[in-house]
């Protein structure tokens, strides 16, 4: 081996010993900021108005699907479901199971008529009129209810969770409009 050679071979290995501990530095910094960022609690995370469409699209193949239980966990613990118009608010995913329990037999079918999305720093809205059909409580007949919805949507634990929502579940006639019987917006 000649002495240039052995120079070059002896220049390559020390610049090798160098750059791999810096390359693992720079990579752990990264690593530890990235990790950081993603466990700041004031990390905040906005939905694009598809995520939201996603959403409440798992939600109507939940209700397609006839599962409480799935139901169930697409709602926050400390949820509130209004069912109807002037009902109660039903309080906590266990209430709101139970209230799925009893509809999902009645095959429930629903069809947004119009939305309007909202999204925010760790929040998202939607909003509009939906009609449901549903098996009416005499074997062979349809219900058709309907009027304004509302949902909003909370991020808790990097799940986007329903935190409130109106179903809008009032009795409409064919053709009844929707301002005689429908929730202020």
């Amino acid at each position: 081996m000649t002495a240039c050679a052995s120079v070059k071979s002896h220049a390559l290995k020390r610049a090798i010993d160098i750059r791999l501990p810096m390359t693992v530095m720079v990579c752990a910094a990264l690593l530890c900021a990235t990790h950081a960022r993603a466990e700041a609690p004031n990390a905040c995370s906005t939905p694009t108005t598809l995520q939201v469409l996603q959403l409440m699209n798992s939600w109507r193949a939940g209700l397609a699907s006839g599962n409480a239980d799935r139901m169930a966990s697409f709602y926050a613990e400390d949820a509130s479901l209004v069912a109807t118009k002037d009902g109660a608010p039903l309080k906590g995913r266990q209430a709101i199971r139970i209230y799925y329990g009893d509809l999902l037999p009645r095959h429930p079918d629903p069809k947004i008529v119009s939305r309007n999305i909202t999204t925010g720093c760790n929040s998202a809205s939607v909003n509009g009129v939906v009609f449901y059909r549903i098996t009416g409580k005499r074997k062979g007949t349809r219900m058709l209810l309907g009027g304004r919805y509302s949902v909003d949507f909370a991020f808790r634990n990097n799940t986007w969770l329903i935190v409130n929502q109106t179903l809008a579940a009032d009795p409409r006639k064919i053709g009844e409009p929707i301002s005689s019987a429908s929730a202020s917006p």
